[in-house]
């Protein structure tokens, strides 16, 4: 063999391994892309079911809310998981709560509504972060940037 059939070879195989390169950097990216537009729905359908939580929110019962929570257990990362789980923790009532005078009701409630408006602005920069990362980006937000309107 002369030298212009192994140059011919070598460009050859530099030409497919440019192009196993490409679609290999082609399928990561369509693979981050698809990761990111289904973290971003599922957090888009669990922030509208969460105003069932809120005052004066839709009195459509926990099953939506329930459901993008079991899907959440599939697809959100741990941190997102703990977060929904801690936000739950403070909307549980307590069966001997109704026993209680008005007033202690009330002051329970205030509590669990503070402690619960804390935990959701942790859950929901928890989902920030995570749609962020899939995107390559970074955000500096805390949960005391998060302000609630209901």
């Amino acid at each position: 063999m002369d030298w212009k059939s192994l140059l011919g070879i070598a460009g050859a195989v530099a030409a497919w391994i440019w192009s196993v390169f490409t679609w290999y950097k082609s399928q990561v990216e369509q693979r981050s892309q698809h990761e990111f537009a289904r973290k971003e729905s599922l957090y888009k359908e669990l922030l509208r079911v969460l105003s069932v939580f809120y005052k004066g929110g839709p009195k459509t019962g926990a099953e939506p809310f329930l459901e993008q929570y079991r899907l959440s257990w599939i697809y959100a990362p741990d941190d997102v998981v703990r977060a929904l789980n801690s936000f739950l923790d403070t909307q549980k009532i307590e069966a001997t709560e109704e026993l209680l005078p008005p007033h202690e009701q009330a002051a329970i409630r205030s509590r669990r509504d503070a402690c619960g408006s804390q935990k959701l602005a942790s859950l929901i920069t928890a989902m920030r972060r995570d749609v962020f990362q899939s995107a390559g980006k970074k955000t500096d937000l805390t949960p005391l940037d998060v302000r609630h309107c209901s």
